[in-house]
């Protein structure tokens, strides 16, 4: 475009544009491609001109509860990486004309690929262009190209589902299922026949010609490596974040667990500087990502540390050593998910009264796992409110948690399995009964709030089965306080399946 012929409105929102180079990595920690990419400054751009900005990706639980579906079935499974995905979709459709600048390497670059570029050259030696594709950067660029990507499955004949609108599955002419989870432009396929897996890459590389697909026991996906090796069962590991967290951590010393016993205490008045301030944020960001995904041993320290990035002190630093001094000692550890025969969907949800002393507050944890053991969702987190006794502790734990395992019941229903009520395990008689009555039964419970109590219906309904489960096996313990010694190593073991 010749920015003489644009009006003065459209020369205010002429965005920029940057190039970016990097090595890409596979989960594992292998090489995979040197990369380039070309992406606009979205952030010049004016959100308000647009009704939807929204682009859903798969959430981390459809993407475990998929891959243990497809160990259990024996499927098989690939990845498929759509390459210049976004560039797939037309900017069209939103009404809104987006102008570029391409700085002067770009712009020489683009002379010598198309010498009729030079005719637009301004003083200065860059050009202005108009996008005619979702170029990575542009605001609407990862909703125009999802939009774009679900007509291209649904035309294949998939169907979404309702629970997650980014996991999509088809019958094939054969009776067999073949499910996609969908990331941006990341695929991950399975199907029993690894003929029909094939029939689908075939239709998907007609409409988008630059794709790549990888098979094998061992994949990566979103970050994570799954390792279908062994018979009805997926190792879930993450080697590549993990050397990333511990670069740099080599005179860290290893520890037997994530944290001390007094994790929950705030003791130091001396602040953290603003560089180590900086690292603790970085670091604690980086576990997180890595805990929620396969490392749920070390929740209940990051729930914690996520709690004091805006106040850091020493201890703090401290507490973010030994956390990184255990990931160290046990670098090569992850999940193991496992369905076995029967694919019931059951909740641990437990709770601490009262460990956060500055508060006063306690402290949930829950792990939701599918069939026989390891976790497709776990959750640590401070209670929000401050409870008057352990008992209103697990009833505002299982209130605010036991939701997550409704939906993910309904959303294998919805992947075509019966797996009949959700089974919610508790460690705490009292909490059961106040359950069972659904409502507070004396003096001592009678200001709990009734809200808590909705779960109750859920039980008459039949979608949940609330069951004891003795303290020794209820390994959601250690999503709720920091255990030491035999009993950390027990519970960890039963809650990431992972011996």
């Amino acid at each position: 475009m010749h920015l003489r012929n644009l009006s003065e409105d459209q020369r205010k929102r002429v965005i920029r544009s940057s190039m970016f180079l990097k090595d890409k990595y596979l989960a594992s920690g292998a090489f995979e491609r040197f990369k380039a990419r070309l992406v606009a400054g979205g952030d010049m751009q004016d959100k308000s001109l647009y009704e939807n900005l929204s682009s859903p990706t798969a959430s981390t639980t459809s993407v475990l509860t998929i891959a243990a579906i497809a160990a259990a079935e024996e499927r098989h499974v690939i990845t498929i990486d759509i390459g210049g995905a976004f560039l797939n979709a037309d900017m069209a459709p939103t009404g809104i004309k987006v102008h570029m600048r391409l700085d002067k390497v770009m712009t020489t670059l683009l002379q010598r690929i198309d010498p009729t570029y030079t005719d637009y050259v301004e003083v200065g030696g860059t050009v202005i262009v108009e996008l005619d594709k979702a170029l990575y950067g542009c605001v609407e660029a990862a909703g125009l190209w999802y939009e774009d990507l679900r007509k291209t499955i649904e035309r294949d004949g998939f169907v979404e589902n309702p629970y997650d609108v980014c996991i999509f599955n088809k019958i094939c002419s054969d009776g067999t299922q073949t499910t996609i989870a969908l990331h941006v432009d990341d695929l991950m396929v399975s199907n029993v026949h690894e003929s029909n897996l094939d029939a689908f890459h075939t239709y998907l590389k007609e409409v988008y010609k630059e794709t790549r697909v990888v098979k094998g026991r061992v994949l990566d996906y979103v970050g994570m490596s799954f390792d279908f090796t062994k018979r009805g069962e997926v190792k879930v590991t993450m080697g590549n974040c993990v050397n990333d967290i511990l670069g740099g951590c080599e005179n860290f010393k290893e520890m037997s667990s994530p944290a001390s016993p007094t994790l929950f205490d705030v003791r130091s008045t001396t602040k953290a500087t603003v560089e180590e301030s900086a690292w603790f944020h970085s670091m604690t960001a980086k576990v997180l990502y890595l805990a929620k995904r396969v490392r749920p041993e070390c929740l209940t320290a990051v729930a914690f540390l996520s709690t004091r990035v805006n106040e850091c002190d020493i201890d703090d630093i401290q507490k973010l050593k030994r956390l990184l001094g255990y990931l160290k000692g046990s670098r090569e550890r992850g999940i193991i998910l496992r369905i076995g025969a029967s694919m019931r969907v059951r909740a641990y949800i437990d709770a601490a009264y009262g460990v956060h002393q500055e508060s006063g507050k306690s402290h949930t944890g829950c792990a939701i796992v599918i069939g026989d053991g390891g976790p497709v969702y776990n959750k640590s987190t401070k209670q929000k409110i401050v409870t008057k006794s352990s008992t209103e502790a697990e009833l505002v734990g299982l209130s605010d948690t036991a939701s997550q395992a409704i939906h993910m019941r309904n959303f294998v229903i919805a992947q075509g399995y019966d797996v009949g009520p959700v089974i919610i395990y508790q460690d705490n008689m009292s909490c059961m009964a106040l359950m069972k009555r659904g409502g507070p039964c004396s003096d001592r419970s009678r200001h709990i709030n009734i809200r808590h109590f909705w779960l109750c219906e859920k039980v008459d309904d039949g979608e949940v089965i609330i069951e004891h489960l003795g303290t020794e096996r209820m390994f959601a313990n250690v999503l709720t306080k920091p255990v030491q010694g035999a009993q950390f190593i027990r519970e960890r073991g039963q809650l990431t399946n992972w011996m």
